[in-house]
């Protein structure tokens, strides 16, 4: 009964800062109708760099979390569900906190993203640009407000305003310290730890005055586990203990250096969409896909933008330009790799033809003839550094009434590679007595590129008054890819290589099998979804996808539905998350079923403050053929996080 019992603890004495005292709310990454789509908020804050959502209007700082006793004192006999589960939502602001100044993976009923599904809190963060910025004054509601409850509030003020009234020419850091370890439960042999990652963030912001601000961050990242095979390894710390730097954030940020002009050069964030999570119009920065939790995590890069307010609401019309010298790719899970050397893999052919020629070969003639199966390589052609494959994109947005929209161009890459060609050669003679040392006769190569495209995106997001503020939001970008074509090299047999159309009752056999991967034909990704708050303990939300972020051309674009929970307590002290996905029919090959992920989690903030811990799984669901159970998708874990805030 120790919880009920946390409820009659009284407040503990003021201090200066005690780290984290709830589970705090994060910010929704996109949807924040009637306050406009943000503008690049150059008062940039630790909260901004460990934390994200979109760049929502500056308003007063969250008050700190009082104990769940103190925060509704008992009127009369009767008792209410704040005596048993605390405050609530009146234990904070009505806004919510920038990522940093909640534990990664946190949030309430009010203000659920789709990012929290994975455990990481938002993926905008440090600097994250979406649009012009509001200074909002808000007071604390009665019950948690959904994403939409924030509507244009208060007075504006500039972005030079902003930094001076919160920084006053000064230096601002902040620490934290996030150890994560996942274990893998199923799809792995053997079931083992397959990931523990330790990272120290220091964020800095120097202020000298309100035009000019310098931000930075350096991210310590030490992964525990060993990766030594050889008995050199042993001799390296780089194997034994593998540690590198992260940056989030290294920028000059210049504000009014003319009416409604701003400008932000260096290493940093630009987040686009209204929707949660899963963005098709957000393409300026690339996904880290390595952490599953912390699933398509944006990652910095060096870049110029460019925003002008013209008129004196800001939110009313503003431009923003993006100019982003260097191309930076995904950072991929080890699965990828996995995936890629399956001879049995799916293949990204368009035509049916070459769709049955490489069915035929994966399901009947390579399982009869194992020793045609080859070892896959996989090389990665990079996009050479010069300023004609740069990337740039631009964006005009509005709000009118209770309705933000937007709409945006984008040109330069899909960050995910994707394979060209696959030559194979004969490393063992067939015919030779012995067997190879590895059990591989043959080898294939597969080059892989980073196709170019045109993405012209629209979004929108609002609330439905007569709906009790639902939030509503939908996105869609029209993508015009590039042209490639997919060789593969059969093996090179007698005859000229392998009749891969047995059933045309004549023997033709073929050197390699050709055809479209992507076709110079437009297609579309959107998103659209909703989500609403049941009182003050209970938040939903769900969200349509067409497409996934690797599915890339027509012809391979998914259907897919993602909804979830959060269930609040003790005045969020402590947070039950439940989250799943699963693709729609027709999505899978036929007859091998739906696929899905269910994504638990359970948040647990001490009343003691500075720390917050984690307990989650990620569980993949389907057969091998299947959207999410093949193995490219890696294995289903069970993780713990601990995050420590100074």
């Amino acid at each position: 009964m120790q919880w009920a019992l946390w409820a009659l603890v009284q407040a503990p004495a003021q201090r200066d800062y005690a780290g984290p005292e709830k589970v705090e709310p994060s910010s929704s990454p996109k949807g924040n109708a009637g306050k406009g789509p943000a503008k690049p908020d150059t008062d940039l804050s630790m909260d901004d760099v460990f934390g994200g959502g979109t760049a929502k209007p500056a308003a007063k700082p969250p008050e700190v979390a009082k104990p769940p006793g103190a925060a509704k004192p008992a009127t009369g006999g009767d008792l209410t569900m704040d005596d048993v589960f605390g405050a609530g939502a009146d234990t904070g602001s009505s806004e919510a906190p920038a990522r940093g100044t909640e534990p990664a993976g946190t949030t309430t009923a009010r203000d659920l993203e789709i990012d929290d599904v994975f455990g990481g809190g938002s993926s905008q963060p440090a600097g994250a640009s979406t649009g012009p910025t509001t200074t909002v004054t808000t007071t604390t509601p009665a019950a948690p407000a959904t994403k939409q409850d924030d509507a244009g509030k208060g007075k504006l003020q500039s972005p030079s305003e902003q930094i001076l009234n919160k920084t006053g020419g000064k230096l601002h850091t902040r620490f934290r310290i996030i150890s994560s370890l996942h274990y893998d439960v199923d799809r792995a042999e053997p079931r083992k730890i397959s990931r523990n990652e330790n990272r120290v963030e220091f964020y800095f912001a120097y202020t000298p005055n309100k035009h000019v601000q310098v931000v930075g961050e350096v991210d310590p990242v030490l992964m525990g586990t060993n990766q030594s095979r050889e008995l050199d390894d042993l001799a390296s710390q780089v194997y034994i203990q593998r540690f590198h730097l992260e940056s989030r954030a290294a920028y000059v940020a210049l504000t009014d250096i003319a009416p409604g002009l701003d400008i932000k050069v260096g290493r940093q964030i630009v987040v686009w969409g209204t929707a949660d999570k899963f963005n098709p119009t957000n393409n300026i920065n690339a996904d880290d896909l390595e952490d599953r939790p912390l699933f398509t995590e944006p990652i910095a890069n060096q870049m110029v933008v460019i925003d002008y307010s013209p008129l004196r609401d800001r939110d009313k019309l503003f431009f923003q330009g993006v100019y982003v010298p260097l191309f930076f790719p995904a950072l991929l899970p080890p699965s990828a790799a996995a995936g890629l050397k399956d001879p049995y893999a799916e293949t990204p052919f368009v035509n049916q033809s070459e769709l049955n020629k490489i069915t035929y070969l994966q399901e009947d003639y390579l399982p009869k003839n194992p020793k045609l199966v080859p070892t896959v390589f996989g090389h990665v052609e990079m996009p050479e550094n010069k300023f004609t494959n740069g990337q740039f994109a631009f964006k005009l947005g509005s709000r009118l009434g209770e309705v933000d929209l937007s709409a945006s161009y984008y040109y330069g890459r899909h960050d995910i590679p994707l394979p060209v060609e696959a030559k194979t050669t004969m490393v063992h003679p067939l015919n030779d007595g012995t067997e190879p040392p590895d059990g591989y006769y043959f080898r294939s190569d597969v080059r892989l590129i980073y196709p170019k495209m045109q993405v012209i995106g629209l979004d929108f997001v609002t609330q439905v008054p007569f709906l009790g503020n639902m939030g509503l939001w939908g996105e869609a970008a029209l993508i015009i890819p590039e042209a490639k074509q997919f060789h593969i090299d059969l093996p090179p047999l007698p005859g000229g290589g392998v009749d891969v159309t047995p059933n045309d009752d004549m023997v033709n056999p073929e050197a390699f099998i050709a055809g479209p991967a992507v076709k110079k034909q437009p297609f579309l990704k959107a998103t659209a979804g909703f989500d609403y708050t049941f009182g003050k303990h209970v938040y939903v939300q769900a969200q349509y996808l067409r497409g996934m972020i690797n599915e890339f051309g027509a012809g391979h674009i998914g259907n897919y539905i993602l909804g979830g929970t959060d269930l609040i307590f003790f005045g969020r002290k402590l947070v039950f998350r439940a989250f799943g996905l699963v693709d729609l029919p027709g999505n899978n090959p036929k007859g091998k079923g739906p696929s899905g992920v269910i994504a638990p989690a359970l948040l647990f903030a001490p009343p003691w403050g500075y720390v917050n811990f984690e307990l989650g799984s990620f569980a993949l669901l389907g057969g091998d053929k299947t959207y999410f159970g093949q193995k490219a998708t890696g294995s289903s874990i069970v993780y713990f996080k601990v995050i420590g805030s100074f």
